[in-house]
């Protein structure tokens, strides 16, 4: 079971990583415009939505999270001392 475990948390990591970059770099900040609905976008274009991350800390987090399962897949493979 431990072995199984440990190549699930392995093959994981790599598309969890892709994920949570793909999500940070998907977050936006931007102020509603109110004249959203009368077609007028370019009455407040301050409202235009602005990356929260960037692209190099969106690479970071992914990273760090498929490093993070991959060393817990290697927390769950090593066998207990017998001391």
């Amino acid at each position: 079971m431990r072995r199984v475990v440990t190549n699930i948390l392995r093959v994981a990591s790599a598309p969890l990583g892709v994920g949570i970059g793909l999500w940070t770099a998907l977050l936006t900040t931007g102020l509603p415009c109110p004249n959203h609905f009368n077609g007028q976008l370019s009455a407040c274009p301050e409202s235009f939505p602005v990356a929260t991350f960037a692209v190099w800390q969106c690479a970071l987090f992914g990273a760090g999270a498929a490093v993070v399962l991959a060393l817990l897949s290697l927390a769950v493979a090593r066998p207990r001392s017998s001391s």
